[in-house]
This record gives C-alpha cells, structure tokens and sequence, in this order.
C-alpha cells in the first residue's frame, strides 16, 4: 500500500512572492495544498486561487490572528489588537491569553471573519492551520482548535515538529505534546514534516524527512513555505524552496519513497 504525502504551501497571501510561487506551483501540479491567510490576500487574489482549486489541490484557512489587522472591526475584537489595531506577535498574544487578557468571544468572532471571507470568495475549505502554529500553543491551541470545531472545521494540521533539533523545534514539539489531547475528533495527517525550516531545500533534506515521517505514518504533511523572492527578516529560505518544488524532483523521490502526492481531501 503506498504511503501518501501532503505538500502544503503556507502563507497564500501573505505578499506578492509568495502568492505567484504558491499559484505557479500549484498549477504545475507539484505541490497538493494551499492555506490562505484571509486578511492579507486581496480579491484578486482569492479568484485566482479559486480558479486553480481542486480535488488534487486543496485549499484551507491559514489562522492568522498574530500579524498584520483583522478583518473584523478593531472595535469588536479589542483583546486581540495593539493601540495601532495591529494584531500582537504570537509570544504577546499567548502572553496575554495565559493573563486572562483576551475573550474568547472576540477569537470567535475573527476566525469566523476569516473562515467567512474564503467562502465568500467561494472557495471550498478542505482544512485549517496556523500561522507559527498558534493552533497548538499550550491552552491558547484547545481553546483555538475547539472554535474551529464549532465554526465546522473538521481536518487540521497536527504538528510534530518531528526530527528537528533546533531550538524553536524542541520548542515545538513541546507545545505540540501539551496541546495534542485537542486534535481528538479532527482528521490530521500522522506528521509534519518541516525539514525546510531550518535548512535549504534539497533532495537529501526531502529524502530524510519524508522517509522517517513514512516509517511511523501512512498520511504524512510536508510543510512548504515557497516564494519568488526572500522575505526580510525571515529565517526560511523561500527561494531555495520553490525551485526545488519546480524542478520536480520531490515527485521522483517520492516514487522511490513508496509514497504518492495528495490533497487534504485524502484525510
């Protein structure tokens, strides 16, 4: 039986870079998956997508509640904005989370904003994840993942973090360990393969994590975080991705991996 293999391209929207990479990719049928951040991507963006969308490239919410504004009124979700009506950065937003700072009303007010922009723009969400994996941060993650639940999400990433041993990696896999009780009654893939994070894209790097994730699970998610161009101030390398993805290679090794590529809508 073959294994099967996710590749999900985060961050759609997210800037110019990213988004023709992500829509490139897609096209050329070497990446599976897609997740929108609703609060960054414009209209045109959305059509674009939902042109390309289908049973073989899937297409989910990217949680966003840690950059950039809601979609929501400033007015409405006070908890979750800065006096400039900017969202706070993740390490903030937890932080004001553990202190009883922020309203679980108003976190289900813009998730629902987020949700209901996509399908405005009628694309058919398949799954859900989070920008930084806040969806899986220790009692802020239960507390997301149960509002998704309710606003009828029912496939998300499960984060693993697996292999890596860096230390925002390490971090991971705790929070992923405190928070995994959450992910009961969501379809997730076994593991998340996120050898990109930390070091360029290459064959080798595709060819370990891959196969260890296969060796434990028979669904596995890569992570992907491609772009025409890097992004100042970030530590993924972007450019190395995409032309990775765009050389086909990833579809060759997976072949001798004894897995094949798939949507969301395999899960």
């Amino acid at each position: 039986m073959l294994k099967k293999l996710i590749i999900n391209c985060d961050d759609y929207g997210w800037d110019a870079p990213a988004t023709q990479a992500i829509l490139e990719l897609g096209a050329a049928g070497q990446v599976s998956s897609t997740t929108v951040m609703a609060n960054f991507a414009s209209a045109a963006e959305l059509r674009e997508l939902r042109q390309l969308a289908s049973p073989t490239l899937s297409v989910g919410l990217h949680l966003t509640l840690n950059a950039g504004q809601p979609l929501s009124a400033a007015s409405a979700v006070p908890s979750l904005v800065n006096v400039d009506g900017q969202f706070y950065t993740s390490s903030q937003l937890w932080q004001r989370y553990l202190r009883g700072q922020v309203r679980r009303a108003e976190l289900k007010t813009e998730i629902a904003a987020q949700l209901h922009r996509l399908a405005g723009a009628s694309l058919v969400l398949t799954h859900a994840d989070s920008h930084q994996h806040l969806h899986q941060y220790p009692l802020l993650g239960p507390a997301l993942l149960g509002i998704l639940r309710e606003l009828g999400v029912g496939r998300v990433r499960r984060l693993t973090a697996a292999g890596r041993r860096d230390g925002r990696g390490l971090v991971l896999q705790a929070f992923a360990r405190s928070s995994s009780h959450a992910l009961r009654g969501f379809a997730a893939p076994g593991a998340l393969v996120s050898t990109f994070s930390t070091e360029p894209a290459s064959a080798a790097g595709f060819r370990r994590g891959v196969a260890a994730a296969f060796q434990q699970h028979d669904l596995v998610e890569f992570m992907s975080h491609p772009g025409l161009s890097e992004r100042a101030g970030s530590p993924l390398m972007r450019v190395p991705e995409y032309a990775f993805w765009r050389s086909g290679a990833a579809r060759e090794l997976l072949r001798e991996l004894g897995g094949e590529l798939v949507s969301y809508a395999a899960v």
